[in-house]
């Protein structure tokens, strides 16, 4: 699963072959220096933005995954099938961060869109499930 991440992630990362590099090699905190490059260079590009908020996620900067994975998704407008995949990864992201904040509501709010566009995604249904659990108290928070 992670191959397959950073294959995706490499394939998808057009010019920041640099930053695609440093990720593969989870050194997160210099891919999001290339990343701040990348956007001072083009801030237009949702790629950029979406990529910074996995390599936040995995160093734990949780709002600034937050923050990135909002502006990814408004780049990522309108709506189309086309921006479908970064619209979803967008919307785990910004859930994933959410809930290691503690923020389940939201957190689950992020996971339903995401459902909204792949339903039939059994990860995120089994990850959806667990935040309602939690929100339920049904579930110790882990």
């Amino acid at each position: 699963k992670s191959a397959q991440g950073r294959d995706f992630f490499c394939k998808n990362s057009n010019n920041n072959n640099n930053s695609c590099e440093l990720f593969a090699k989870e050194n997160y905190l210099a891919a999001v220096n290339a990343y701040n490059l990348a956007i001072r260079l083009n801030n237009k590009i949702p790629l950029l933005y979406l990529n910074r908020a996995a390599c936040h996620l995995k160093l734990k900067n949780l709002h600034k995954a937050i923050e990135d994975s909002s502006k990814a998704l408004e780049l990522l407008t309108p709506p189309v099938p086309d921006n479908a995949n970064g619209r979803m990864k967008a919307y785990i992201r910004r859930g994933t961060a959410f809930c290691q904040l503690e923020l389940y509501i939201e957190g689950l709010q992020d996971y339903e869109a995401a459902l909204k566009i792949d339903p039939s995604n059994k990860i995120v249904q089994n990850d959806a499930e667990k935040i309602r659990k939690i929100i339920q108290g049904t579930e110790l928070k882990s």
